[in-house]
């Protein structure tokens, strides 16, 4: 949870039990603590979602309860004050509904607190505190919204440098796999015409030499077939290097999210450079998905007869199926190459991402 919603959660239950104390005072000290009570849970149930995640949409459910209870103490205790709950309420909704649902609740709110005060005799008393609460609202529904929007901006900006980040651990694989092409190049072209070459003078020479030389121009000649042979074997084996190296490109992805702990905890096969590729990616995907909803701080990439598993200390599944998008990105990643992948809970907490792809090992 991120500073400004534990500062939102602070004074929301701040202003609640203000409102609690002020109407126990000079209202009905039960009826006011029951009711008050139940709206602070409402709030709690909403604010916490993500570390007690109790029932499906609980968020949502949280705000419409905060709406409900609003209304009845309104109509418990008809008092303008009660409305105060309604600001925390608006502040809270961006949160967990959409911008359309919160600009629309805050519609339906106060048509139905009208609705409740539909005394002709009592409206015009409360309209200016009235007004000044509407006011209020749409401060905190705007407030929350422009945080919502920087969350999501930052979000975003995160999974890009991630990204990045992961692109550029392919594209050092690829700097070097190049390099090596390269290299295999330079050997055949250079030193292996020459050793050839070589070997053809020493062939002529054999022909020409005295018989007290002879020995030593078949070692030579021997020497010069070995060492071409060798040149060969080098550059075959160079030439056809086209498999990734998925432990260092992992070790580059540390960047991805200082004071993470990412450990590769068994050894990794040998894969051709596209999987490999693609596989860092999905990679990249995974260890972003644990921070961010599992709230991981520890993370291990291994592989072996259920494929590649990423597993995380984080706060698990609880029991909730997630297919998200970046879940289904990784899926359309490994689907040409027969892969899939599938998330579960691991027993004791955590949770386990598989990427099973046929005929990974080398």
């Amino acid at each position: 949870m991120s500073m400004e919603e534990s500062l939102l959660n602070v004074s929301g239950l701040f202003a609640i039990s203000l409102v609690a104390l002020v109407t126990a005072l000079y209202q009905a000290l039960w009826p006011s603590v029951i009711i008050h009570s139940a709206f602070a849970l409402a709030f709690l149930l909403g604010a916490y979602k993500k570390q007690l995640p109790l029932i499906p949409h609980q968020g949502a459910v949280g705000v419409m309860l905060m709406f409900l209870l609003s209304l009845i103490a309104l109509v418990t205790f008809r008092d303008t004050l009660t409305l105060i709950l309604s600001v925390v309420m608006m502040a809270s909704a961006p949160y967990h509904l959409s911008r359309r649902q919160s600009w629309l609740l805050l519609i339906v709110a106060n048509l139905s607190y009208i609705g409740v005060l539909n005394d002709a005799s009592v409206l015009p008393e409360y309209a200016v505190a009235w007004l000044t609460l509407l006011a209020l609202q749409g401060f905190a529904i705007t407030s929350s919204l422009a945080r919502q929007r920087e969350v999501e901006t930052q979000e975003t900006l995160t999974r890009q440098n991630s990204e990045l980040l992961a692109a550029r651990a392919v594209m050092a694989q690829q700097s070097q796999a190049e390099e090596r092409l390269r290299i295999a190049g330079d050997l055949h072209d250079t030193i292996g015409h020459q050793l050839t070459a070589l070997q053809l003078q020493l062939e002529a020479l054999a022909h020409q030499a005295p018989e007290v030389l002879k020995p030593q121009v078949a070692s030579s000649q021997a020497l010069a077939r070995d060492l071409l042979e060798d040149i060969r074997s080098i550059v075959r084996r160079m030439s056809e290097e086209k498999r990734g190296d998925l432990a260092g490109a992992i070790r580059q992805l540390d960047k991805l999210a200082p004071g993470i702990e990412i450990s590769v905890v068994s050894s990794l096969p040998e894969l051709d450079a596209a999987l490999a590729q693609q596989l860092v990616f999905c990679f990249q995907e995974g260890i972003h998905n644990a921070i961010r909803h599992g709230g991981a701080t520890r993370i291990e990439i291994s592989y072996g007869d259920s494929g590649f598993l990423i597993r995380d200390n984080g706060r698990g599944l609880r029991g909730k199926a997630i297919q998200g998008f970046g879940l289904a990105n990784i899926g359309q990643r490994l689907a040409p190459f027969g892969g899939q992948a599938k998330l579960s809970d691991v027993e004791g907490g955590g949770c386990e991402l598989a990427l099973q792809i046929a005929g990974a090992a080398a």
